[in-house]
């Protein structure tokens, strides 16, 4: 077990850093009248039973978790944490323990500081993250809607207690993101000593095995760089600002994309890559080799450190905003030829230079506009000689429009549905310049291929900004394919019911062997049997003779095929439905199986219960979910399958690493 005291301007805290020792908390418990743990749904989850075994004989001690997240450290959450202690009688003699990663740091720190004019509270940071940074130095805030962290607090706590047991449940991802903190202290250790670069350097494969000792050492270090900076200036009036190092374009960042889909530490592994690329700007003969070793460090430890490219002025606006900033300046903390940290106030046109250099990493949006609904994927793409890669999908939203109700009847798409698809696609594209987004590209399928009034609607798209046009069938199958190629590896059938066709696609080792788009869709056959939503065994019977009739030739071409069935689009409301999933889950229903008897339940479930609400049916598909269940069901029994697995990567992760999507 390790000790280190932090001496501030008007206390002392220890903090103790060690293998399993929580029972090291005990003594400091003793003089408060109530604790409060506070924590997230998931850490809750993972650690309340031990805790409660662990202070089994003391009475007073409260339990509240809020949800997990960045987008969650909000005025709103903090006021039910004080509820909840107002209603449980907390007093000016109670403390809070903080359990969890930054966010909960954050927040039972600002708690503590603001509740009753001021409580005490404990530090036990879950992530490395929060044990290298956020339990230390007592910076405590909450995120605003124009900012990340501008509404805080100078509080520090009474204990920092560091168990890297913690560390053994933590997802890679937030293990990653740790380093990218533990980086920054031994890049701003360097121009003093490179031994903690080296060190992290040399001891890659045990580090990233969580070896308890080297673990312990490298907390401690990370620890003391930041004590050192806390003591020397607890208010951040001067030099501890060099903590800050890659904060700027981290957090702008981390705003940018809502906080999600975005670690901490990643946006600071880009922030630091940006101010090092700043770095060389401003110092002529700048070490770019000691660059290229830090690159390597951040490869190493599994860090994603390029800066994106996002509209330049959103991205200076939004730096504008940043709590470091005085004057109406923009400041960053950047390295000196003397590998030495400063801290410079930087001109728009600089920082417009820079950003501009990173265009090969930006936002993309896809839009495909089908019969029944409209979907946006925004993602962060890499921009190669060939395609696009997907670094980080950020958004993925459907919307109901009913573009083509009544166009297989009239081969017109009428003005109040061409108004509802307008009207939403006006809406994604708001929210696709909210991200910064640099190119938007619509496709347009069956719908609007059959409709005679199809160029008027095209036109009306682009002067919205959207660059679109209508694809074949073929092409439509073969982006769903190429979607997921990008996850799963063999032979595979696409499965891919929508509302005006259904495609079938077969193909192995990312080539497409066989592809058919056939004009059998939800919201056709709805049309066609079920116009009063009249569910008899009669029109069932000619739903499924029709389709026979439609897809027999297909059929014979794939029967003595070998095959692992993906369902796509529709295909995931058929999961959602089996879990009753009360709010889509993606995470849940991605790469799930659905068997034919449990689509037989469904079909059931949806016939029997049209009128009511169906958990995990979203009410604008109902009237057209019994058909797209007629299609899956009547497909795998001829194909003598029984089940399929269910893909959330279709066509438009197909098109989004498609350069030319529109011939």
């Amino acid at each position: 077990m390790e000790k280190i005291e932090v001496k501030t301007s008007n206390d002392s805290y220890d903090i103790v850093i060690g293998k399993e020792i929580l029972q090291q908390l005990s003594p400091y418990l003793e003089k408060y009248d109530k604790v409060l743990i506070l924590s997230n749904d998931t850490i809750g989850q993972l650690y309340f039973e031990k805790f409660k075994k662990l202070f089994y004989n003391k009475k007073d001690i409260y339990y509240f978790t809020i949800p997990d997240g960045e987008n969650y450290k909000n005025i709103e959450n903090i006021i039910k944490i004080y509820d909840f202690m107002i209603e449980n009688n907390f007093s000016r003699k109670s403390v809070i323990i903080t359990l969890g990663g930054g966010v909960i740091c954050d927040m039972g720190g600002y708690t503590a500081a603001t509740y009753m004019r001021g409580i005490d509270f404990i530090q036990i940071p879950t992530s490395l993250l929060a044990q290298v940074d956020a339990s230390i130095g007592g910076k405590t805030a909450i995120d605003y809607p124009k900012g990340k962290n501008l509404i805080g607090v100078f509080k520090q706590p009474k204990l920092v207690l560091i168990d890297v047991e913690f560390l053994k449940t933590l997802p890679k991802e937030e293990f990653s993101s740790g380093m990218a903190e533990v980086i920054k202290h031994s890049i701003i250790d360097y121009g003093n000593s490179s031994e903690y670069f080296e060190f992290l350097q040399e001891n890659t494969n045990l580090i990233n095995a969580l070896d308890s000792t080297m673990m312990i050492r490298l907390i401690k270090k990370s620890c003391e760089i930041k004590r050192d900076f806390v003591e020397k200036d607890e208010f951040e009036m001067g030099i501890r600002a060099f903590l800050n190092f890659g904060h700027t374009y981290g957090h702008c960042l981390e705003k940018v994309y809502n906080f999600q889909n975005i670690t901490h530490g990643e946006g600071v592994a880009k922030g630091m890559m940006f101010s090092l690329e700043l770095s060389k700007e401003l110092y002529r003969g700048f070490d770019d080799e000691f660059v290229d070793r830090i690159e390597q460090m951040m490869k190493d430890y599994a860090l994603d450190y390029t800066p994106v490219y996002i509209n330049e002025d959103l991205m200076i606006e939004t730096m504008r905003k940043d709590k470091k900033n005085s004057f109406d300046e923009i400041s960053f903390v950047v390295l000196n030829d003397k590998k030495k940290m400063e801290k410079k106030s930087i001109e728009q046109k600089t920082l417009k230079k820079l950003i501009n250099k990173f265009k090969n990493r930006y936002i993309r949006g896809i839009i495909d506009i089908g019969t029944n609904s409209c979907r946006i994927f925004i993602a962060e793409v890499e921009m190669t000689q060939e395609n696009f890669i997907i670094h980080r999908e950020i958004l993925k939203r459907t919307s109901i429009v009913r573009l083509g109700e009544d166009v297989n009847r009239t081969l017109t798409l009428k003005n109040s549905a061409i108004d509802r698809t307008l009207q939403c696609l006006s809406e994604y594209k708001k929210i696709f310049d909210e991200y910064g987004g640099s190119e938007i590209v619509a496709f347009a399928t069956s719908a609007t291929r059959d409709a005679k009034n199809k160029d008027e609607f095209l036109e009306k798209v682009r002067e919205l900004g959207i660059e679109i046009g209508c694809i074949s069938g073929d092409t439509e199958a073969q982006l769903g394919f190429l979607g997921n190629t990008l996850v799963y590896d063999g032979e595979i059938l696409i499965l891919d019911v929508g509302g005006g066709s259904t495609e079938m696609t077969y193909g192995y080792d990312k080539e497409i062997k066989f592809s058919q788009s056939i004009d059998i869709g939800a919201v056709r056959l709805t049309e066609m049997f079920f116009p009063n939503q009249d569910y008899n065994d009669e029109n069932i019977g000619k739903c499924l003779n029709y389709i026979d009739e439609k897809i027999g030739d297909c059929i014979k071409k794939l029967k003595d095929k070998e095959f692992r069935i993906i369902g796509v689009a529709s295909a995931t409301t058929q999961i959602s439905v089996k879990k009753k999933l009360e709010i889509y889950n993606s995470k849940i229903v991605h790469n799930s199986v659905i068997t034919l008897d449990e689509l037989y339940m469904n079909l059931e479930n949806f016939k029997s219960n049209f009128d009511k609400k169906i958990i995990g049916l979203d009410e604008k598909r109902k009237d057209i979910i019994i058909a797209g269940t007629l299609i899956i069901i009547r497909i795998l029994e001829l194909l003598k399958r029984d089940k399929v697995t269910v893909s959330e990567s279709d066509n438009l992760n197909g098109a989004m690493v498609t350069k030319q999507i529109l011939m």
